[in-house]
C-alpha cells in the first residue's frame, strides 16, 4: 500500500477523496486542514505522497511546497486546486511538483496521477499542461529579449545564491537599488519569488 497524506480544509472534498481511495492500493494515512498541520503530519506520518490543496488557512499549498523544497523533504507532491493563476502554475512547475489535478476534473484523473507519481513519473491535468506550454512559449518570446545586460547579471547572481547585500557590494550600489532591480526583473519574467527566479535562471539566461 502507498501511504498518502491529504491536506485540504474542505470537508466535502476530504470525504470524496476518502471514498475515491477506498479499495485501491492507496492508504489514506492522515488528513490535515491547514498548511502548518500538513507540515507537522508529514514529519509524523512520513507518507510517500502528499495530496496538497492550493488554498488552505495557515499556509496555502504553495507555501508548503516552498518549505518542503527548502527542507529537501523527499515526499512526492500532487497539487489539488479548483483554479490556479499563471504565476503559481509556473512556480509549481519550477519547484518540481510531481502532479497537478483540477478539482473539477474527472476523478479518474486523480487516480491516473497517483499511479504515475507513485512510479516516479509526473502527471499534470491536460488543461494545465496546455496552459504551461502556452506560458513557456510566450515567456521565451518576450522575457529573454526584455532583459538588459545588468538584469542578466543580477539573474546570474541570484542563481549563484547571492543575497542582496552581497550583490550590492559586488555592484557598488545600495541594497535598495538591488531590490528595485529585482522587482523589475520579477515583473519582466513573470516570476513570483526569488526561489522561482533562481530555479529558472538557466532558462532565462539561455537566450543571449
Amino acid at each position: 500500500m502507498t501511504r498518502v497524506l491529504l491536506a485540504d480544509d474542505h470537508p466535502m472534498i476530504r470525504t470524496a477523496l476518502e471514498v475515491l481511495l477506498r479499495d485501491t492500493t492507496y492508504e489514506l494515512a492522515g488528513i490535515a486542514g491547514t498548511g502548518a498541520a500538513a507540515l507537522t503530519e508529514l514529519e509524523r506520518l512520513e507518507p510517500e505522497i502528499l495530496l496538497l490543496d492550493l488554498q488552505m488557512p495557515g499556509g496555502g499549498g504553495m507555501d508548503v511546497l516552498r518549505q518542503l523544497r527548502t527542507r529537501k523533504n523527499p515526499v512526492k507532491v500532487i497539487l489539488l486546486t479548483a483554479a490556479i493563476d499563471d504565476h503559481a502554475l509556473l512556480e509549481a512547475k519550477a519547484l518540481k511538483v510531481h502532479g497537478m489535478v483540477l478539482k473539477n476534473s474527472d476523478p479518474a484523473y486523480l487516480l491516473d496521477c497517483l499511479d504515475n507519481v507513485r512510479h516516479g513519473r509526473t502527471w499534470f491535468d491536460p488543461e494545465l499542461t496546455e496552459r504551461t506550454a502556452q506560458l513557456a512559449r510566450a515567456g521565451k518570446r518576450s522575457a529573454h529579449r526584455a532583459l538588459a545586460p545588468r538584469e542578466r547579471q543580477l539573474v546570474d547572481f541570484v542563481r549563484q545564491g547571492m543575497r542582496n547585500r552581497e550583490i550590492a557590494e559586488r555592484l557598488g550600489v545600495t541594497e535598495g537599488t538591488v531590490k528595485a532591480y529585482l522587482h523589475a526583473i520579477f515583473e519582466k519574467l513573470g516570476v513570483s519569488s526569488r526561489t522561482e527566479l533562481a530555479i529558472r535562471a538557466g532558462e532565462f539566461l539561455a537566450v543571449p
